[in-house]
């Protein structure tokens, strides 16, 4: 009966949910599993969860205490399968955590039965959403438990539950991510992209990951000193859209440090693999299906955030590159206020070029807040859709191509 939405809702209003949680302790195996079965499809309603958390507030800790018993196959399951419906709210995050349910899944993990093993990864990734919990999860030692799942290509659920709980981990600002690194996650991850088994979805959750860990300050240096810029490269191949948004994110993400180590892999990998870095703006820039997607607007930041680092062979690679630098100038056409793309032309070559003819790096930050500024302001959404977002974007590289060619006299091509 509870597979069905206004069942559930017959079943809530005429009081069975006590009875349900009472039989959660029967002696009688069918009873248990039933019982937690109708609990866990009642918790997948907000209404549901809503009820539950009001009227029920010992369920948690009877679900977890139930786990510490030796159950069937198919129970465990079950409970966690509860646990994971649960955890769709913030409040039973937390409660599951208090509660003692990391000690009872972690085992779980050592299953040899994939379902289980597949159904707790669920229950973590949505636990690992509220930052409270990403300590007690590291602390409790699920870290190389669940980078040892990740080469998993024969389960591609199991691999996409895993990486987007690590993912939602590292996403939690304040926690030292060392962890991540000594747990061998990188390796592991690195091991998943290179194999010709994993499903494109989990290629999609990998990217998503190294975009993330991109914009730590601990976890984007393994990107770049492991390989994974070649890796990423191609993932900007892979025809998915949302791969291929997340790959170009995190070279973007990379370029933004303002580091050596990623300036020279960059140059290192412009024209290889698949026709490296330059290859990937090519194709975003140019092919028409890109025209209004995010992919094209993080291409063009990307290409932007070349042109204005400090590596003055970057900038000449882009500035000095017909093909991309047409492509960058058509998509600048694109704009729904002309007055706002002027300024976007003005703020970047005056304060550009007072930076690099006074070589003042305050000066520099300076004009580097103005332009951060104007893109925060031209893509907030109030001026259009992604191809805006893309023109007003592609204004800015205009500039700083014209800012490059100043300072180095028109011949510099």
């Amino acid at each position: 009966m509870t597979h069905r939405p206004e069942l559930r809702l017959m079943l809530v209003e005429a009081g069975s949910v006590a009875v349900l949680v009472d039989l959660i302790g029967s002696l009688y195996e069918e009873t248990q599993y039933y019982a937690v079965t109708a609990l866990s499809n009642i918790a997948v309603d907000d209404s549901g969860r809503t009820f539950l958390w009001d009227t029920q507030p010992q369920l948690v800790p009877i679900l977890v205490k139930a786990l510490h018993r030796p159950l069937k196959i198919k129970i465990q399951t079950q409970i966690v399968l509860t646990l994971r419906n649960l955890a769709c709210e913030s409040q039973y995050q937390v409660q599951i955590v208090d509660s003692g349910g990391l000690d009872v899944l972690l085992p779980l993990l050592q299953s040899s039965y994939t379902i289980l093993i597949t159904s707790t990864c669920a229950c973590l990734r949505n636990l690992s959403i509220d930052r409270r919990n990403e300590g007690p999860i590291i602390s409790a030692g699920f870290l190389p438990e669940l980078a040892d799942l990740i080469p998993q290509a024969d389960e591609p659920d199991l691999q996409c539950h895993v990486i987007s709980t690590v993912r939602n981990m590292a996403a939690n600002s304040g926690q030292d991510k060392q962890a991540f690194i000594e747990a061998g996650l990188f390796d592991r991850v690195k091991t998943a992209l290179t194999d010709s088994r994993t499903h494109p979805k989990v290629l999609c959750e990998l990217a998503a990951a190294l975009s993330v860990f991109a914009l730590n300050d601990q976890l984007w240096q393994p990107i770049v000193e492991r390989g994974f810029c070649k890796l990423l490269i191609q993932l900007t191949r892979t025809r998915d859209i949302e791969t291929e948004y997340s790959a170009c994110l995190t070279l973007g993400t990379l370029a933004s440090k303002g580091q050596a180590s990623v300036y020279d892999e960059f140059a290192r990998l412009w024209r290889a693999p698949n026709g490296g870095i330059r290859g990937c703006l090519v194709k975003v820039l140019t092919l028409a299906e890109y025209g209004n997607t995010n992919v094209r607007s993080i291409a063009v930041w990307l290409a932007k955030t070349l042109l204005g680092c400090s590596r003055n062979d970057l900038v000449e690679r882009i500035a000095c590159d017909a093909q991309v630098v047409v492509a960058i100038e058509e998509i600048a056409k694109v704009s729904v206020s002309p007055s706002l793309e002027d300024e976007a032309c003005s703020v970047v070559s005056s304060t550009r070029f007072s930076a690099a003819a006074t070589e003042d790096s305050k000066q520099a930050d300076m004009a580097d807040g103005h332009i951060m500024a104007f893109i925060a302001m031209a893509t907030d959404g109030s001026h259009g859709g992604e191809a805006f977002r893309a023109g007003a974007l592609a204004s800015q590289a205009m500039a700083l191509v014209a800012t490059f060619k100043k300072l180095n006299g028109n011949g510099a091509c």
